[in-house]
């Protein structure tokens, strides 16, 4: 008898082999439910292309031009979004704030066309659903000199239009940085600038 009973106490019952079952399924669901959640990325991404502006194109805006790809996934959060540079800066040097921001196949965005007292000239908008939107930053001659290469960052901050026509708070401030080689921009169309179609600077 004694013998039986070691058994049967050292033996799972049916319903403690049961029972654990039941709490393993739950374990299993949230391990694969996790890979879903993904991080927040910022709408611009610099592509690593440049050109130098000849001398003679502009009074202010003889620097670099920059391209960047703006990229904003089909709703929710954000939808319409209104995005300022803050700044940038190009292998150290800031530009004092003589730079310009265009996008030469913008949308409309239902808020804006500026937010939070933004320069129109440090603005831009990404429409929801906007897939790499060519965007580009011009800088003033002091911040480039002669250099063929170097790294860019840019600061930004994303404003939500939510559908509606005003602009929502203010997002996080977000840095992009990027390595650059540039090519050259002289006129009539001519020079190694890689970038399509050729920008045209400010003002000509």
């Amino acid at each position: 008898m004694s013998h039986n009973h070691d058994v049967t106490s050292t033996s799972p019952s049916r319903r403690s082999v049961v029972k654990g079952a039941a709490w393993a399924v739950p374990a299993v669901a949230v391990a694969a439910a996790a890979p879903t959640v993904a991080a927040s990325v910022g709408l611009l991404s610099l592509t690593g292309n440049a050109c130098k502006l000849p001398g003679s194109s502009n009074s202010v805006y003889k620097g670099y031009v920059f391209e960047l790809k703006g990229n904003n996934v089909l709703g929710p959060q954000p939808r319409d979004a209104v995005v300022v540079v803050e700044s940038i800066a190009v292998s150290g040097l800031a530009s004092a704030g003589q730079f310009i921001v265009q996008a030469p196949t913008q949308g409309v965005c239902s808020c804006g066309p500026t937010c939070g007292g933004s320069d129109p000239n440090h603005t831009v908008c990404i429409t929801d659903g906007s897939l790499d939107q060519q965007i580009l930053i011009y800088t003033e001659a002091g911040l480039t000199g002669n250099s063929a290469s170097g790294t860019v960052t840019i600061t930004y901050r994303v404003y939500d239009c939510n559908n509606t026509a005003n602009c929502g708070a203010a997002g996080d401030l977000i840095t992009e940085s990027k390595s650059f080689s540039g090519g050259s921009l002289p006129g009539n169309g001519q020079g190694s600038c890689t970038i399509m179609p050729r920008p045209i600077p400010p003002g000509s």
